[in-house]
């Protein structure tokens, strides 16, 4: 596997890999909500066993998935005393994130962990990217607005 420093910008991906059909459906749109003002953030929800994209204007209690590292899949042929499962080329995945194979046909599939992953490396065979997500959620924050009466 290959670690993408910058994510790719989603008018380049193919049809393809955005999961677009040839009726013009999007199952995975991958340009998501953000959050913040001015953020680039991408924030996905899992709705019918796909990751849809969450936009900042809407409210939710599920659990959201927030992208925060991004690695491209490929295959290598190795010496037989090299590792057999999965390598990383690069920083090795946070502990703390969880990871997404998101497949050619644009479906998407939450690990239990990396290890869950690097131990059924045979689940990358149909995927274009891993993404890593940490699990968050959307709360309310209440300032308290100082005034001079």
């Amino acid at each position: 596997m290959k670690r993408k420093e910058n994510p790719v910008p989603t008018e380049n991906l193919s049809h393809e890999a955005t999961g677009e059909e040839a009726t013009g459906e999007n199952k995975m749109d991958l340009p998501a909500g953000k959050m913040g003002a001015g953020s680039n953030e991408r924030i996905y929800v899992m709705e019918d066993g796909r990751l849809q994209p969450f936009a900042s204007e809407d409210y939710t209690v599920s659990t959201l998935y927030q992208v925060v590292e991004s690695f491209s899949v490929e295959c290598k042929l190795v010496r037989p005393e090299d590792p057999s499962n999965v390598v990383y080329e690069g920083k090795k995945p946070s502990k703390k994130t969880l990871p997404v194979v998101v497949t050619k046909k644009g479906e998407s599939l939450i690990m239990e962990s990396w290890e869950s992953l690097e131990s059924k490396p045979e689940q990358l065979t149909e995927a274009i990217e891993v993404i890593g997500v940490m699990p968050v959620k959307k709360i309310f924050v209440l300032r308290k607005n100082i005034q001079k009466f």
